[in-house]
C-alpha cells in the first residue's frame, strides 16, 4: 500500500504486487533468498489457528459472546507487522474474533475493489487512498476509517554509496544534490514516485530535476542499486529503506519522517484501519474488539522487544535483517508509539494534512471530504 496510483498502500507498490507469498520467504531475494512476484494464491498462509507460535488464550475482557469471522487483508512487512503479533499470540481468538489466513493483494486499488465486495471485513489502509475511495464509492460500502495505527509517515529516500551532504545539511541542501540523478520507484505515477514529487517540490524543485525509473519493489531496487544503475530509492517503509542501504552499500538519505523535513511529508499519517459503512452500523462491537485485540498486541511489542525483533525478522525480513528488525522495533516503542492515541482515536490534525497530500497530488478536489466525514465518530479524537 503506488498510494494514489496503482499500487497505493504497502501492498503493491506498484505493479510488482505480492499475490500470496508465505510470509516467512517475503524477502527472500537479492540476497535475502527467493522472493515471490505476482503469482499464487491470493490467500497466503499466514499462520493459522492450528500453526504453533503462540499458547491458547482465555477470554479476554471485551470479547465478543461467540466466535464471529473477520477477514483482514494484510502485508508482510513491519508497517503490518501488528497484524502478524495478533495472529502468532492468537489474539484474535482471545477476542472471539475468527480470523481466516490474510488476504495479500497485489495492490491497494485491489484490496479496495475486494472491500467494496466485500471480501474484506477490515484492514489497514492508505489515507489518501481511503479517501479517494470514499469520494468515488457507493454509499454504504464507502470505506470509515475507525483508528489510526500509525501516525507518521514511513517513506525515505535511500542513497547508493558516494558522497552525499551529511545529515548535517539541510533538506533543500540534500534535495539538490539529487538532482541530475537517477531515482528509483516502484513505478512513474506510482505512490512512491508522488512522494518524490512532493519532496521536489517543498524542496523548490521540478519533477524532470532528477530522472524517475520505474523499478519495481525495493527487492528489485537492490541490483540496480549495487550494479550502479540507481543513484538513489524512494523506500515505502522502515525495514525495506534499512535493508537496501544494507544490500547497496549507502545509507537512509532523507527519511521523511524525521522532523527535518518539510511537513508535508513529515507530518503525513499513513495507515489508519477501516470498515465499510454498512459494516459499521450494526457492528460496532466486532470493531472495538478488533482494536482490543490489536492494542494488546502493541502492548505485547512493547514489553518483548526481542522477541518481537526475532518475530519481524523472521516473518517480514527473511531471516536476514536481525539488526534492522531491531531497530525497527525500537523506532515503533520510542517513535510511532508515543504518538498513538488511546483506543487508536484518529486526530482531525493529520487527516488534515493527508487531505492537503491528496489535493496537492490532484486526487481530491478542495471541499470534497471532511475529517468529519471520512472518520467514525467514536474514532475522532
Amino acid at each position: 500500500m503506488s498510494r494514489f496510483h496503482n499500487s497505493a498502500g504497502h501492498w503493491g507498490r506498484a505493479s510488482a504486487g505480492l499475490t500470496g507469498p508465505s510470509r516467512r520467504s517475503v524477502l527472500r531475494a537479492a540476497g535475502f533468498g527467493a522472493l515471490t512476484l505476482g503469482a499464487g494464491s491470493l490467500l497466503a498462509a499466514c499462520g493459522g489457528a492450528d500453526e504453533p507460535g503462540g499458547a491458547a488464550q482465555t477470554a479476554a475482557s471485551g470479547a465478543l459472546t461467540k466466535p464471529t469471522p473477520f477477514t483482514i487483508a494484510s502485508s508482510p512487512g513491519d508497517n503490518y507487522f501488528l497484524d502478524t503479533v495478533c495472529k502468532e499470540k492468537k489474539l484474535f481468538d482471545k477476542y472471539n474474533l475468527k480470523v481466516p489466513d490474510f488476504v495479500f493483494p497485489q495492490s491497494g486499488v485491489q484490496a479496495m475493489q475486494l472491500f467494496a465486495g466485500g471480501t474484506i471485513t477490515g484492514m489497514q489502509q492508505d489515507t489518501v487512498l481511503t479517501m479517494v475511495s470514499y469520494v468515488n464509492g457507493q454509499e454504504g460500502k464507502r470505506p470509515v476509517i475507525v483508528g489510526m495505527r500509525v501516525p507518521e509517515t514511513t517513506y525515505s529516500i535511500v542513497v547508493n554509496k558516494g558522497s552525499w551532504p551529511d545529515a548535517t545539511a539541510s533538506f533543500e541542501e540534500r534535495m539538490q544534490a539529487l538532482k541530475g540523478k537517477k531515482v528509483g520507484v516502484s513505478a512513474v505515477g506510482a505512490g512512491s514516485d508522488q512522494q518524490l514529487m512532493l519532496a521536489l517540490e517543498a524542496a523548490g524543485m521540478q519533477y524532470d530535476d532528477v530522472t524517475h525509473l520505474g523499478v519495481g519493489q525495493f527487492v528489485s531496487g537492490i541490483p540496480q542499486m549495487t550494479a550502479g544503475r540507481l543513484d538513489a530509492y524512494v523506500a515505502v517503509d522502515y525495514g525495506s529503506a534499512h535493508l537496501m542501504a544494507k544490500s547497496a552499500g549507502g545509507s537512509v538519505y532523507l527519511p521523511f519522517w524525521d522532523e527535518s523535513s518539510p511537513d508535508i511529508l513529515h507530518k503525513q499519517q499513513v495507515q489508519p484501519i477501516i470498515v465499510r459503512e454498512d459494516y459499521l452500523k450494526d457492528n460496532r462491537h466486532v470493531i472495538d474488539a478488533w482494536k482490543a485485540a490489536a492494542w494488546e498486541g502493541k502492548e505485547w511489542i512493547l514489553a518483548n522487544r526481542d522477541e518481537a525483533a526475532a518475530m519481524l525478522n523472521e516473518t517480514a525480513y527473511g531471516g536476514r535483517g536481525a539488526e534492522e528488525a531491531k531497530a525497527y522495533i525500537e523506532h515503533y516503542a520510542t517513535t510511532v508509539v508515543p504518538r498513538i492515541q488511546p483506543d487508536w482515536k484518529v486526530q482531525k490534525a493529520g487527516i488534515d494534512v493527508m487531505i492537503d497530500v491528496g489535493q496537492k497530488l490532484g486526487r481530491l478536489k478542495e471541499g470534497q471530504i471532511t475529517y468529519d466525514q471520512i472518520v467514525a465518530d467514536f474514532a475522532r479524537a
